[in-house]
């Protein structure tokens, strides 16, 4: 929570993709709004080295991250209407 204090963070949680290989969808921490995807090579670049050993070890899926990593890391996905 330190990381915190000097800027602004928004907590989310990190559910893994059903349908899209190695792909995560990154959700506020109400679970309402999606924000985007994220690529699995890319969860190093938004979460510290210790959470990333609770997200894959202890299944932790929330998390307090600061938004210009978001800004950053997380992919929008484009879906087409037919």
């Amino acid at each position: 929570m330190n990381k915190c204090k000097e800027m602004e963070c928004l907590m989310v949680e990190i559910i893994k993709h059903h349908s899209k290989p190695f792909t995560y969808i990154v959700f506020n921490a109400g679970g309402q709004n999606m924000l985007g995807e994220l690529v699995e090579d890319d969860i190093m670049g938004v979460l510290t080295s210790h959470e990333v050993k609770l997200f894959y070890k202890a299944k932790q899926t929330k998390f307090l991250v600061p938004l210009n990593k978001l800004r950053k890391m997380i992919v929008k996905p484009k879906y087409y209407l037919k």
